[in-house]
């Protein structure tokens, strides 16, 4: 009888066991699939805050550039030249140009890597299409910030044609 009860009490804390087991590959099966699809989520917000961002920044580029070839277009108007201001104007240009060639390389970089995400994440074709969105929206701010440059170099001769 002891031998039956001792068996008994064995395959029971056996059954106990395995169930637990059971439970516990069920648990991290759940915590990998919750992981993966924040990582997921974590890549797509990731690739659009930094396509977004990019694009801010170039339409800010784009804003002071206009704004100091306006500068230069009222003193063409009022027609005061003065040598000083247009070696300060002349160097704010080239740190302007300075400024949007390595936005350039920095929209070239950050376009290639979200790319490669967007091949090696399983995003969604509305995602995709956001991603794309900003994409165009990063090609057409950086497209307006060199219009503005090309604008203010320009306006800039027009100021030197004062002289």
């Amino acid at each position: 009888m002891k031998k039956l009860l001792v068996l008994l009490v064995m395959l029971i804390t056996t059954i106990s066991i395995s169930a637990q087991e059971r439970n516990e590959l069920q648990k991290i099966d759940s915590l990998q699939y919750k992981l993966d699809n924040l990582q997921h989520d974590y890549d797509f917000l990731d690739c659009s805050f930094q396509l977004y961002q990019l694009a801010t920044d170039l339409k800010n580029l784009n804003n002071d550039i206009n704004t100091k070839s306006n500068g230069i277009l009222i003193n063409c108007y009022h027609s005061r030249y003065d040598s000083m201001l247009y070696r300060a104007y002349k160097d704010n240009y080239d740190a302007s140009e300075e400024n949007l060639t390595s936005s350039e390389h920095l929209a070239f970089s950050t376009i290639m890597n979200v790319m490669g995400k967007m091949e090696s994440s399983f995003f969604s074709e509305t995602e995709i299409k956001v991603l794309n969105h900003a994409i165009k929206n990063v090609e057409s701010s950086l497209s307006a910030a060199k219009s503005a440059l090309n604008y203010y170099n320009v306006v800039l001769g027009i100021y030197k044609d004062l002289h």
